[in-house]
């Protein structure tokens, strides 16, 4: 051990969702006021491994983990404990509750045995779910890289990136985990967003290449698996998943539209990690306040063993 610190098309159309598709506008952003602070955790010296990455472009520096934005959920007092809530909000970083009938509920968020673990509920006609957000903002280049074990659910396991201005998001992670629906329980969605909020348009790549299969027939939700997005530059996302490259984006479909006046992604985002009710699945015939896989809370249950961001240093 060592010290570290922790620096379908079973469908007759496939609609692409997003994590933060719905229209957000409405909600007033609050300046993070909070101080930050380094947290220190044990780490296993294997589990710090990411030599699978390309070496950084800057000479003479070295994937660094950073501090602010990683975690490895070893809290002894769980979400009481400083340590969480000096770099973690556990809400939506704006405010936002969450897409259609979702309603991020610090309620059903706990960190217990090293992991942060979210449930749904249903109340009144809603989904009431969990949301952790990062106070500080990273950008590129980095690679961000979590461990997850997804919900056996209908609702979406997601770890995305977002700027402050909902414009640019990045989408480490989003699945559902379900398994009954043989497509989707053996795919990941690996994408990203860039949106004009006003008139409200929404880009994102829509090919069948951004829903990944790993040709074995695995259930994602059967297990943990280690997540991985490596944003390097503006036109550059990879994705990594148990430490095999699967997909990179792209260059001409980073920014088709041209949203971001040719400039690709380069805001500071904030790294969210959340369940939600998505309301696209609405269409391909999810009922989420009587699907089976949201009324047994069990199923619903996502752990997240440790989030960790790398920078050249």
């Amino acid at each position: 051990m060592k010290k570290a610190l922790v620096l379908i098309v079973l469908l007759e159309s496939l609609f692409l969702g997003s994590c933060s598709s719905q229209n957000i506008d409405s909600i007033i952003e609050k300046p993070l006021t909070e101080e930050i602070v380094e947290e220190e955790v044990t780490v296993k010296e294997n589990e710090n491994e990411i030599s699978f990455l390309p070496s950084p472009k800057t000479e003479g520096t070295v994937w660094t983990i950073q501090p602010l934005v990683s975690s490895e959920f070893n809290y002894e007092n769980g979400k009481s404990s400083a340590e969480f809530s000096t770099n973690w909000k556990d809400s939506f970083f704006n405010g936002w509750t969450g897409p259609g009938i979702t309603r991020y509920t610090p309620e059903q968020s706990s960190i217990d045995a090293g992991e942060l673990v979210f449930k749904a509920n249903i109340v009144d006609g809603k989904i009431l779910t969990g949301c952790i957000t990062s106070k500080a903002k990273i950008t590129y280049p980095m690679y961000m890289e979590v461990r997850v074990k997804l919900s056996e659910s209908v609702l979406s396991s997601a770890v995305w990136m977002l700027s402050d201005d909902s414009t640019e998001e990045i989408d480490n992670l989003e699945a559902f985990g379900a398994k009954s629906n043989d497509y989707f329980s053996r795919r990941l969605h690996l994408s990203h967003h860039v949106f004009i909020r006003e008139p409200f348009q929404d880009y994102q790549p829509t090919g069948q290449e951004t829903w990944f299969a790993d040709g074995n027939g695995t259930i994602w939700s059967e297990d943990y698996h280690n997540y991985g997005v490596l944003w390097e530059d503006p036109w550059s996302l990879s994705y990594y998943v148990d430490g095999e490259l699967v997909r990179t984006t792209p260059v001409d479909e980073i920014d088709t539209e041209n949203y971001t006046s040719g400039n690709g992604l380069t805001k500071p985002m904030h790294l969210i990690i959340s369940a939600a009710a998505q309301s696209w699945r609405t269409t391909q015939g999810i009922d989420f306040l009587n699907d089976p896989t949201v009324t047994n809370e069990e199923n619903t249950m996502m752990h997240v063993d440790w989030i960790r961001v790398y920078k050249p240093e």
